[in-house]
């Protein structure tokens, strides 16, 4: 047997097998696509090389007819790798699967303050959540909290979440949030923040999604403080998972 043979060609093949999967570094990201294509080509040929090198290194040690030898050998490898993609690959779809982020199911299409005007003075009582169910399954929503606030002054925060409704496929259901007593909003306040989570899931289960809202109120006292202010929806922020 030639070792240097056998040695130069699985060295090839290392550094052939490193250039096509090793690791990427930090900048891999900013590498020119064009780069990192050489670079995989390089490496297929120096496994191909090395390979070649490597086979010189034991033919003559390898028990004759040779050639067959030689096949046997490399089927084994080659059902050895098939056997590994056969085990190790459907494992990793799946879990690829299951890191796609779930489906959207629902609608805001009302979302309404109630802050009715007694002649005097606006007074917060409470929020209404239209949920629409826009999918083809039947789901369950329930809101986890809502949360009100003049001028960064706390003035309703719903203490625990809500029970489960039901809403079949294409209908809605509005949840009423409101205060036990109806809070004076000051004069002089500038806006109303409401912020608010509804969680839903379908029927059977797939999966809990959550949806999280926070709107603006400006208060306009356009008509003077003598009359009920104007009150225009302001999304401030929004998000889905």
């Amino acid at each position: 047997m030639k070792w240097e043979y056998v040695g130069t060609g699985l060295a090839f093949i290392g550094i052939g097998i490193s250039l096509m999967v090793a690791l990427p570094p930090p900048w891999w990201s900013r590498m020119p696509p064009a780069l990192v294509h050489i670079g995989v080509i390089v490496g297929a040929l120096l496994t191909v090389v090395g390979t070649i090198i490597a086979v010189f290194g034991v033919w003559p040690v390898l028990p004759s007819p040779k050639i067959p030898v030689l096949g046997m050998g490399f089927a084994v490898l080659f059902f050895g790798a098939c056997a590994l993609w056969f085990w190790i690959v459907p494992e990793t779809t799946f879990s690829i699967e299951a890191l796609k982020p779930l489906r959207r199911l629902i609608a805001y299409s009302r979302v309404d303050l109630v802050a009715p005007w007694d002649g005097h003075t606006a007074k917060l009582h409470g929020y209404n959540i239209r949920v629409d169910n826009v999918s083809s399954d039947t789901i369950t929503a329930r809101v986890m909290f809502v949360r009100a606030d003049v001028d960064g002054q706390p003035f309703m925060n719903t203490a625990t979440p809500g029970g489960p409704v039901i809403i079949p496929q294409t209908q809605g259901t509005t949840f009423q949030i409101s205060r036990s007593e109806d809070a004076p909003i000051p004069a002089d306040a500038n806006a109303i923040n409401v912020e608010f989570e509804v969680d839903y899931d379908t029927i059977p289960e797939t999966g809990i999604r959550r949806s999280y809202r926070k709107f603006t109120y400006p208060l306009n006292w356009t008509n003077g403080k003598n009359s009920a202010p104007l009150l225009e929806l302001k999304t401030v922020e929004e998000w889905e998972k």
